[in-house]
């Protein structure tokens, strides 16, 4: 129970930070709106993990968003092939679609919705599909630093190798964006996500640092750690509750 109560511990903080940022900034001068038209980037290099087994593979990491006005529609991929002890081949797959509403002047500065579908045998699910609603305000904005909260809620579906029924569940989620200009053409970017549900949290921890080779043109490295509080329990297999996926990518960057 302690160890629970030990991951809950930042998600609330940082819900309470949110809460109070936005009561505070009701009075706020108008927000700068995400920069119109198509803007992302295309990246694939050598990745490993450590959690089940060690290994390395390909990795591919793709970002595209398009905004119009105050509107904004993005998506997200995330593939991994690992050659598991040379023997049999493990797929890892992650893709999210949301859709972002921004707001000049408001309590908060954006909406989003998101779907996201998470296939990944190193936890022991099959696949999952997330449906959340969240509600962020973004802190800092300055043209070395910006920091974005936010918080909301929304469902999961779980489903399982081995023919066992499905799992429907609520969850709520906080996340933290960061990202920090180090200097010209170099940046650093976290991404910190708490989710909580019934079957257990999961915490997920991105960290990246990004360096323009030439034009369009980067190198980027970067480390997930995924960590549950429970997973299913099999027979056959011992699942890690943590799990860290360490990237190596060259990055074309559009917009």
């Amino acid at each position: 129970m302690r160890a629970r109560f030990g991951y809950a511990r930042p998600a609330l903080a940082a819900g309470v930070v949110l809460v109070l940022s936005a009561t505070a900034g009701a009075h706020a001068a108008v927000k700068a709106l995400p920069k119109a038209g198509w803007h992302g980037e295309f990246g694939a290099g050598l990745s490993s993990s450590s959690g089940v087994a060690v290994t390395t593979s390909m990795n591919s990491t793709d970002r595209l968003r398009d905004t119009v006005g105050l509107w904004s529609y993005g998506g997200n991929l995330s593939y991994n092939y690992f050659s598991y002890n040379g023997v049999a081949g493990v797929n890892r797959l992650v893709t999210t679609l949301d859709v972002r509403r921004s707001f000049k002047s408001a309590p908060i500065s954006f909406v989003v919705g998101s779907a996201r579908y998470d296939h990944n045998l190193f936890d022991g699910y099959d696949h999952y599909f997330v449906e959340m609603l969240n509600a962020g305000r973004t802190l800092v904005a300055t043209r070395t630093m910006h920091l974005n909260l936010e918080a909301g809620g929304g469902a999961r579906q779980n489903y399982y190798p081995g023919g066992r029924p499905v799992e429907d569940e609520p969850v709520g989620d906080v996340a933290m964006n960061y990202v920090w200009h180090l200097r010209r053409g170099t940046r650093f970017s976290e991404h910190l996500s708490v989710m909580g549900a019934r079957s257990g949290t999961l915490v997920t921890s991105t960290s990246g640092v990004t360096t323009t080779l030439v034009f369009h043109l980067a190198l980027k490295f970067s480390e997930e750690v995924v960590h549950y509080t429970s997973l299913p329990s099999t027979a056959l297999v011992h699942y890690a509750t943590t799990t860290t996926f360490t990237t190596l990518n060259l990055i074309y960057h559009i917009g």
